[in-house]
């Protein structure tokens, strides 16, 4: 059964805390950016908490063995300097998603269950060239965005009608 939160209770950090030290991260892939840094969320888990408190998305499945976070929703607009009219914009963050997962069927679940429950809203994933889970993440409606070095940046854009079977899902 898959849960997505905001805030978590201390057993629910507990319960995480151990899922997501017992996953793999082959790639290196399941960090948070903050401030142009990387933080890697096995060393930084009261960061992720933080974020939480402040409007970011967890999604897990215990018993799937899978975990996303979705961050961007912290911070509504931020701040850009157009370089050809020299004028100061808002414009939205970057929504972006970061999963970690035992195998690549739980990938393709927990991502209808993003479609389920982020359904208008732009995401956006950075994965590397090789890693396996990014065919899932084409099969899913995710398309090419833009590649440096070997990474690659995918987005879904806003979708119509998810069909997710909801027997697997719970709302909180």
């Amino acid at each position: 059964m898959f849960i997505c939160k905001n805030c978590l209770t201390k057993q629910e950090k507990a319960n995480l805390s151990i899922l997501i030290s017992e996953l793999p991260d082959h790639f290196g892939e399941f960090y948070l950016t903050k401030e142009k840094l990387r933080l890697y969320v096995r060393e930084n888990l009261d960061s992720l908490f933080r974020s939480l408190n402040k409007g970011d998305k967890i999604l897990f499945g215990d018993k799937e063995q899978v975990v996303a976070v979705i961050t961007g929703f912290a911070e509504k607009q931020i701040e850009i300097i157009d370089y050809v009219t020299k004028e100061k914009k808002l414009v939205p963050t970057r929504k972006y998603v970061t999963m970690i997962t035992k195998d690549e069927s739980n990938a393709r679940k927990m991502l209808e269950f993003i479609d389920y429950q982020l359904p208008k809203e732009i995401l956006f994933c950075k994965l590397k060239k090789n890693n396996p889970i990014l065919k899932i993440f084409y099969e899913c409606g995710y398309t090419f965005f833009g590649a440096r070095g070997n990474e690659i940046l995918v987005r879904r854009l806003p979708i119509k009608v998810p069909y997710i079977p909801f027997k697997d899902f719970e709302e909180n």
